[in-house]
């Protein structure tokens, strides 16, 4: 190495040429974000060929007049022009150059090729951009930085799941998520979350991934870039590569990162604070009542009305008057009444049963937020790293510790990596990469509609009048009657006693890593060795306690062990040979194999003979059991060519086979391949100039697809309920069919790629048609068949869209002030173009009624169908004119749909001389939800557009005090007044204006039947993230003495709203749903809410 270095110095020295009066100046080149030592920067005198290099520890030495200038240039790095002003020692921090740093990007089974040589999209995303204002979840930070990607998290709750998808959804049942790479071995990104009517949501195996070890996420969008993948990277690739050292020159070094972020809910639903629990309680009705029995207030006064109609608590289970309802269409709040309830105080009579005092009636309006607590997370991590003339060795330790905002839940994760490298001659490299995590919580929230889901209760099903604190200080102690002390008896849990007493936990080890030899064969041929494994095991069990609403004898309780493997071996030979000066070929060609095991078995105790006792010898009566296993293996053999003349004309071809053991053996071999061109007509026309830095135009052709699961072909036995202490077992109700073949997904993607003004204006367009035929669906068959349904080959979705990358460098000064900006934008249009025969349509998910996520062929990828209103030719709504409520529509239709028009963010970026500032702004247009958070809010009377204005003292007319944008009439009716209907069973609008007034209860209780009304659009802008910065001057770290650098942020991650569409009245976070899976996209139920975090980082490198 030092030889070369001499070489290097010789050949920028030979033609310099002596000033008059010179000096020597001397110094030390520096990385600015870590503190470490930079070798081979290229210093020259400006305007002279006269120059140097620096040495293996950094260190230059050079003559330069001292009025002169020194230009620093690195691969990677901003060059810097500093004026030497007489000075005789300069030492210099370089920082990345994000543009020049994408110059070069890592593509499939790790090779690093020219961005500008590809004939496809790729996107990087820098470690320091994901590991400075860390997520839980790694897949929440890429929010808003690649665009084509949109991220949807399923709950704002600790440890939550994330989904990742690219170029929208491709597949009917397939998860449409990417492949994840790390370091060339694919890794399980499994996920288990909660279903709609309960459970838990354990995360997606890519929060095992700690960001701090991540050099750079590569994401390969279309089929071109991930084809070589085969069946397991149709909907693309994201290649993480982890953190070297090799290209550091310190022999040892340590780095320490430490953060401190506090949690605070800061979306919750808009509740209503002036009517609380109960029922017939509104001053309407009140008005209603004293109407129709001749009475006036003097004689019958509200205070009565409410105490006889509205609300009195007794039991919690309707003892009282309506003490046993969970709505909040009682008396109203804050106006003087005194009425018994659940926390008032209390006498017993003779027969020892409670006697409730009546107590001041107001509104706690904070009692759902009240709930919540200020969440702390605390991440550490050190690392270890060292290099000499032959070898590289990094060991990483790191520890997230989170306590979520909801009580009782937590998260932990313990990390270390390990990765080393050691070339005992210049043929020969071994490098070793290893990963063990421990990724567990001793309580993660419910979720789903279900009594253990605390959202469902305080988030929607909650007296606007209960006390939180009476709630938080009384949980574990009886009220009156010996039950768990609470507001309501009849529906939910006391929700502190559901975190403290009706815990999940999980406990996930985990192994996942791979051993790397390669060999150069001669100059222009390596061969290539790699074994890779993932592994993990996890525990998860759930209680419930014995006294819960709902539960069982002595409690009950179940639990669950899985184990998964996967394990990969790649033979690759890389060949890289040039021809002349003009043509030069390089490429690979190799195999790989592939052996994944599942295996899982549960139990599930539903009573207890002693309660509380949570073992399996305790059960009472038998438990009910279950396992399931499964294994898949594929081989695989591949090849890659890229071509290039003169080094701006470049051909790229890929071709893959893959055999399947998940397939009939007549279609075990299944092909890929893919065909791209680039030109960069910038370099072939001589286009450079001041004004235009670099041009170049790109197009691709690919075949990818997606195989099906294992035993799909075959009949399979699973275990059911034993009867009469004999396990049962039953045969899968899918036909199965022995002719399956992969779904096939084929992509065209072209694009160009522009650079001006020295690289300070980088544009980077690509438009991409994506189509996935054979799609694997399910079709019902008769019953005759003994079966239910059948899995065929059918259908076809069309992705097209366009995405958008700029870079711009709006402010560059050398120790002044820079100013970058990237903004990325995709819009993507998935269209359903036909199915099976005859079908009209097919159900990807359902929901709460007749509410379905359904494709439908020439419609946009998942319709939401539901009962709707029934409109006239105008848009108005029809009213029935005898009660005064909407017309539905007598079947399902089509009533939004879940597609977003686009999704973007644009991160900007500040640096003056130590200080740094960033920040991060995303969203979303359009995909809309079905909210049962508000289809509910407004059945109980919770939400706030429930007591808007004076509807509840006064009634409302519907199309003028609610639904007045669309206006109302009535239904035509005949001479009798009976109402006319269409043929297709949907009343026919008359002409007259709706006059007719109904109680808000009334109006807002046919929510739940009207699903229309509880659409919402999907769109959000939120300020994602901001990191203000500091970096220590050297003269201030050397005098600490032990420390290279130190640098201090203060963070915040997911900080504001700053916009959601008006539909969103309820209020809800509408970029969370309810689930990752398919059959989760566009459903939101009781979701919990997102916490903002704001907080402090410390780097130390030693």
């Amino acid at each position: 190495m030092k030889k070369i270095y001499v070489f290097l110095s010789c050949m920028l020295l030979i033609g310099s040429t002596l000033w008059g009066q010179e000096i020597r100046v001397t110094g030390k080149v520096t990385d600015f974000n870590d503190g470490s030592t930079l070798p081979g920067v290229t210093i020259l005198v400006k305007g002279t060929t006269q120059g140097t290099i620096t040495d293996a520890n950094g260190n230059y030495s050079i003559s330069v007049n001292p009025n002169g200038t020194l230009v620093y240039s690195f691969l990677g790095m901003t060059t810097e022009e500093v004026p030497v002003q007489g000075r005789t020692t300069i030492n210099i921090e370089l920082m990345p150059d994000i543009a020049t740093l994408q110059e070069l990007v890592v593509t499939a089974y790790g090779i690093s090729r020219e961005k500008k040589s590809l004939g496809y999209s790729a996107q990087d995303v820098l470690g320091e951009s994901i590991s400075e204002i860390k997520s839980q979840n790694l897949i929440s930070s890429l929010s808003g930085k690649v665009a084509g990607v949109q991220i949807t998290t399923a709950s704002g709750a600790v440890g939550s799941s994330a989904r990742i998808t690219i170029r929208g959804n491709s597949s009917f049942t397939n998860n449409n998520q990417p492949l994840f790479v790390v370091d060339g071995t694919p890794i399980s990104n499994f996920s288990t979350g909660a279903s709609q009517w309960g459970g838990a949501d354990f995360g997606n195996a890519a929060m095992d991934i700690d960001p701090a070890n991540i050099e750079s996420i590569t994401v390969l969008k279309g089929g071109a870039a991930s084809a070589l993948y085969g069946q397991y990277a149709a909907n693309g690739v994201i290649l993480i590569t982890t953190k070297d050292r090799s290209k550091k020159s310190e022999p040892m070094g340590v780095n320490i990162s430490s953060s401190v972020t506090f949690d605070e809910v800061y979306i919750l639903a808009n509740m209503q604070n002036k009517y609380g629990q109960g029922y017939n309680g509104g001053e309407y009705e009140y008005r209603l009542y004293l109407q129709n029995n001749g009475l006036t207030e003097a004689e019958y006064s509200y205070q009565q009305y409410a105490l006889d109609r509205g609300f009195r608590y007794y039991n919690g289970l309707g003892g009282g008057k309506n003490d046993g309802t969970d709505e909040s269409w009682g008396p109203r709040l804050d106006i003087g009444l005194n009425l018994p309830q659940f926390n008032s105080p209390y006498t017993l009579d003779a027969s020892g049963l409670p006697i409730y005092e009546a107590t001041p009636w107001v509104s706690n309006p904070s009692n759902t937020k009240d709930f919540f607590q200020t969440g702390i997370t605390y991440d550490n991590t050190i690392e270890i790293y060292g290099s000499t003339d032959i070898s590289t060795t990094r060991l990483s330790v790191s520890n997230m510790n989170v306590k979520g905002t909801i009580p009782n839940t937590d998260l932990t994760r313990n990390s270390v990596n390990f990765s080393g490298s050691i070339s005992p001659s210049k043929k020969f490299n071994t490098r070793v990469v290893m990963n063990y995590v421990n990724n567990n919580s001793d309580n993660l929230p419910g979720g789903g509609y279900d009594e253990n889901n605390v959202m469902q209760s305080i988030g929607g099903w909650f007296g606007r009048q209960v006390d939180m604190n009476a709630l938080k200080e009384n949980w574990d102690k009886d009220d009156p009657f010996g039950r768990p002390y609470n507001w309501n008896q009849s529906y939910f849990n006391n929700p502190y006693w559901v975190v403290n007493k009706n815990t999940i936990s999980r406990n996930r080890d985990r192994v996942f890593g791979n051993i790397t030899m390669t060999y150069n064969l001669t100059k222009w041929l390596s061969v290539m060795g790699r074994v890779g494994n993932d592994y993990f095991t996890e525990f998860r069990k759930g209680v419930i306690a014995n006294r819960s609403i709902a539960s069982t004898y002595g409690g009950s309780f179940w639990q669950s062990n899985r184990e998964m493997n996967e394990f990969n071996a790649d033979l690759i030979f890389n060949f890289d040979y040039k021809f002349t000066d003009d043509i030069r070929v390089d490429g690979l060609v190799g195999g790989n194999y592939m052996d994944r095991s599942f295996k899982s078995s549960s139990l599930e105790a539903q009573e207890l003979t002693v309660p509380d006792l949570y073992t399996i010898g305790n059960v009472r009566g038998n438990p009910l059991t279950g396992m399931y296993n499964y294994n898949m293996v594929s081989n695989s053999v591949f090849g890659a060519i890229n071509t290039s003349f003169r080094n701006y004309v470049f051909l790229n071809g890929t071709y893959r086979v893959d055999w399947s053991s998940t397939l009939p053996q007549e279609s075990w071999a299944y092909p890929y391949y893919s065909i791209g061109a680039s030109f960069v007509f910038s370099e072939a026309f001589k286009l450079e100039s001041n004004s235009f830095s670099f041009g170049r135009i790109r197009a691709s052709y690919a075949k990818t697809g997606m195989a099906t699961s294992p035993y799909r072909i075959h009949p399979t036995y699973r275990n059911r309920d034993p009867y009469a202490g004999n396990t049962l077992f039953f045969i899968s109700r899918e036909y199965p069919v022995s002719n399956l073949v992969n779904e096939d997904m084929y992509t065209y993607e072209g694009g160009f790629e522009l650079s001006f003004f020295n690289n300070r204006l980088g544009i980077d367009a690509t438009y991409f048609d994506n189509t996935t035929v054979n799609q694997l669906i399910g079709v019902n068959v008769p019953s005759s068949t003994g079966f239910n349904s059948m899995l065929i080959n059918a259908g076809e979705i069309q992705n097209t869209g366009y995405e958008l990358l700029l870079r711009l460098g709006i402010l560059r000064k050398s120790g002044g002030l820079n100013w970058d900006m990237v903004v990325n934008w995709s819009k993507s249009k998935d269209m359903v173009n036909e199915l099976y025969g005859d079908l009209e349509r097919y159900q990807i998910s359902r929901s709460w009624g007749a509410v379905t996520i359904d494709a439908i062929p020439g419609e946009a990828y998942g319709v939401i169908r539901g009962i709707g209103y029934i409109r006239d030719d105008q848009g108005r709504v029809v009213i029935n004119p005898n009660t005064g409520l909407p017309m539905r529509t007598p079947i399902p239709v089509e009533i939004g749909n879940i597609t977003p028009d686009w999704v973007g963010g644009v991160t900007n970026t500040f640096s003056y001389k130590n200080v740094n500032f960033s920040f991060l702004i995303d969203g979303r247009k359009g995909g809309d939800i079905f909210s049962v958070t508000k289809m509910f809010g407004a059945y109980a009377g919770v939400s706030a557009e429930t007591a808007e204005g004076d509807i509840r003292e006064n009634g409302l007319i519907i199309g003028q005090d609610v639904l007045s944008e669309w206006g109302a009439v009535f239904a035509a009716t005949n001479e009798s007044g009976v109402i006319l209907y269409d043929e297709d069973g949907f009343a026919i609008a008359g002409t007259e204006e709706n006059d007719y007034r109904i109680s808000a209860q009334k109006y807002f209780a046919d929510y739940y039947g009207i699903h229309e009304a509880s659409i919402i659009d999907g769109s959000f802008i939120k300020l994602r993230e901001v990191a203000l910065g500091y970096t220590l001057p050297k003269s201030l770290v050397n005098r600490v003495g032990f420390a290279k650098s130190i640098s201090i942020s203060l963070i915040g991650r997911n900080l504001a709203l700053l916009y959601t569409d008006k539909s969103n009245n309820i209020g809800i976070d509408t970029e969370t749903a309810f689930g990752i899976g398919n059959d989760g996209l566009g459903l939101e139920q009781y979701q919990l809410p997102p916490a903002r975090s704001i907080g402090f980082r410390i780097n130390i490198s030693l």
